[in-house]
């Protein structure tokens, strides 16, 4: 039987068996980013990481009337509440290929699908962290439990991927507003 690994870097906080991230509070989230900049990304000297508190939000399934189908107001103002603390840490949409990590750190032990809370991440990010989510080339979720803390980690880097997304420099939004 062998111990489990040491923490990788230098950072504090001992790694759980089997997981990238080490284990405790709030106060690792920093760490947290670092490795998983490092991972999606390695030799990664560009990266943004931001933690949003509460409950994580969660892409709500489609609904159809009319004919179409359209996002619930629930959704729309969630990606919104999203939308504007990604705003706080890019000031302009980056380009190119992305990774993106994001740490889901629930309140209870409620089934919810990661793949849709990193969804939500990803629409929300759109014209604001990057152009179009079609640049994140690489995807990390992770869902852990924080009942006193819960909140989202989120870790954007630039990627190195054959499958090149410079090509979506074109769909560049037009300058946003300031003050």
């Amino acid at each position: 039987m062998s111990a489990a690994p040491a923490t990788p870097g230098e950072g504090p906080g001992p790694v759980r068996a089997a997981s990238l991230l080490p284990s405790g509070g709030r106060e690792f989230d920093q760490e947290r980013a670092r490795l998983l900049a490092g991972a999606l990304a390695p030799g990664v000297t560009e990266y943004e990481f931001l933690v949003m508190n509460g409950d994580p939000a969660s892409k709500a399934r489609p609904r159809f009337g009319n004919g179409r189908a359209y996002k619930t107001e629930a959704d729309t103002a969630a990606e919104t509440k999203t939308g504007w603390s990604l705003r706080r840490s890019f000031r302009q949409p980056w380009s190119g290929n992305l990774a993106l990590a994001c740490v889901f750190f629930r309140p209870d032990r409620q089934r919810i699908d990661v793949d849709n809370m990193v969804k939500h991440v990803a629409d929300a990010g759109n014209g604001i962290a990057w152009l179009d989510d079609a640049q994140i080339t690489a995807v990390y979720g992770v869902a852990e439990l924080d009942v006193e803390h819960p909140r989202t980690l989120i870790v954007v880097a630039r990627h190195v991927s054959s499958l090149d997304r410079s090509d979506l420099v074109g769909k560049m939004p037009r300058p946003r507003r300031t003050g």
